[in-house]
């Protein structure tokens, strides 16, 4: 099960910046319920937990396997196609 805490929850919408509609229309839950969840008025139910944190994994959000917290990936280095050259091949 994906398994995901209010807290995660609430720092990883931080981490990103989103405001909780933002979070809610991107992982097809209702604002309420999200609300509900980051405050731990109700259990996450598994399909929620699992909607969430797949939205916000692929947005950068790393996970802590022990559910103490949350990081975001760096960006991925960009080169403008004008400069793409075999001097700039990693």
């Amino acid at each position: 099960m994906d398994e995901i805490s209010a807290a995660q929850l609430r720092a990883a919408r931080g981490l990103l910046g989103w405001v909780p509609e933002e979070l809610a229309e991107k992982a097809h839950l209702p604002l309420a319920a999200l609300l509900d969840y980051e405050c731990g008025a109700r259990p996450m139910l598994a399909e929620a937990a699992s909607r969430l944190k797949y939205v916000l994994e692929q947005a950068g959000v790393v996970f802590a396997d022990d559910e103490t917290g949350v990081s975001l990936l760096p960006a991925p280095k960009v080169v403008p196609l004008e400069k793409l050259n075999s001097s700039n091949d990693e």
